[in-house]
Parts: structure tokens; C-alpha cells; sequence
């Protein structure tokens, strides 16, 4: 159980060697984000970094991936911080989210678009089931280098995005949401505030 952690510990401050501090990148995040208490979806929960910094925060949510290797060890992790309470983790595909629309005050996602094998589908059921706020974070080109370079230390490559990062941004434009987007060194934000739902 600990090796796990640790070996994320380690690979975080790999990432941080290179140049993409992911732990700080977490909390410019939560900054910008500006999120209230509610119900929160968090997708993409990866090894649970974002899900850890909202825990922390006091924020209570639920967070979906689909993969199991990955969630186990945010499931662990979680458990140890004493965190675990405050995090419902669930296996989910993010093309077809599991809840009626507008079920979430807030949805989260960090790092995870470019994973999307149909980010476009995974946006919309984003949009769809935020009462609120979308927060999305994604890497930029200098994350995408760091990112590389990692992965290839571990012998495999890191998959390109399938859409832009101002495709995200028009997207969510279109979909007639107020957007607000901050560039980081390695990642851009963008929060999405919809109109007000009657």
C-alpha cells in the first residue's frame, strides 16, 4: 500500500524536476475555480491529486474514472490523508455521465480532455449535468513536453490530445456559457459559469 503511494510521491516530483509542479498546479486550480460549497463531480479522478486538494479544502464530492489501477491508488491515498470520507469514488464513462442533468452545482476536470477518446461527447455530458460552474484544465504545449518526457522514462509515449485547448474553450462558448480562461506554465484553466437554471 505505501510502495504505491510512494511511487506516486516519486513521479510527482519528477514532474516538479522538470518543471510542471502538479501539487501548486492543483491549487492555482481551486484558486481560479472560486468554487462554493455544493455538490460536486469531479472527471477524470486519475491518482486523485485534484480530488486530495478538494478534500483538504473541506469540499465533499464525487469523482469518476475508468480506470480501475488509477482509482485504486486515489482510493489509497485518499484512505491515508483520513480524506476517504469526503470522496466518493465511482467507475463511470465520462461520454455518458449516470446523472439527470443539472444534478451537480459544480463539475471538475483536470488533465483529462486529452485522454478523451471523444472529448467532445465527454464535454457536453459535462455541461449537461452542471447546475453551475465547469471548471476544465488541461494541459498546455510546455505540459504536454513534461508529460512526454515522463512517460518516456517509463518506456511508453503519452497520447495527443483530440482537441485543442481553444476547442475546448469554443466549445463551451457555444454552448452558451460565460467563459473565463487563465493561462498557467503548464496548463490553461478555463471556468464556465452557465446562466441561471429555472
Amino acid at each position: 500500500m505505501d510502495n504505491l503511494i510512494k511511487q506516486d510521491q516519486d513521479r510527482l516530483k519528477l514532474f516538479k524536476k522538470y518543471g510542471y509542479d502538479i501539487t501548486r498546479a492543483r491549487n492555482l486550480i481551486l484558486t481560479k475555480a472560486k468554487l462554493t460549497k455544493g455538490k460536486i463531480l469531479e472527471v477524470g479522478t486519475g491518482k486523485g491529486h485534484m480530488a486530495i486538494v478538494l478534500a483538504k479544502k473541506g469540499f465533499k464530492l464525487t469523482s469518476i474514472d475508468l480506470d480501475r489501477k488509477a482509482q485504486h491508488i486515489a482510493k489509497i491515498s485518499l484512505k491515508v490523508m483520513k480524506l476517504d470520507r469526503s470522496v466518493n469514488l465511482k467507475m463511470m464513462n465520462a461520454e455518458r455521465l449516470q446523472y439527470k442533468d443539472n444534478s451537480f452545482d459544480s463539475v471538475i476536470s483536470v488533465n483529462f480532455i486529452h485522454h478523451a477518446k471523444n472529448p467532445n461527447k465527454c464535454l457536453n455530458e459535462m455541461i449537461r449535468v452542471t447546475r453551475d460552474k465547469l471548471i476544465i484544465a488541461d494541459i498546455n504545449k510546455r505540459g504536454g513536453r513534461i508529460m512526454e518526457k515522463v512517460h518516456r522514462l517509463d518506456g511508453h509515449s503519452h497520447s495527443a490530445s483530440k482537441m485543442s485547448l481553444d476547442g475546448i474553450g469554443l466549445l463551451l462558448k457555444r454552448s452558451g456559457m460565460k467563459v473565463k480562461v487563465y493561462r498557467g506554465t503548464c496548463q490553461t484553466i478555463f471556468t464556465a459559469k452557465k446562466g441561471v437554471v429555472k
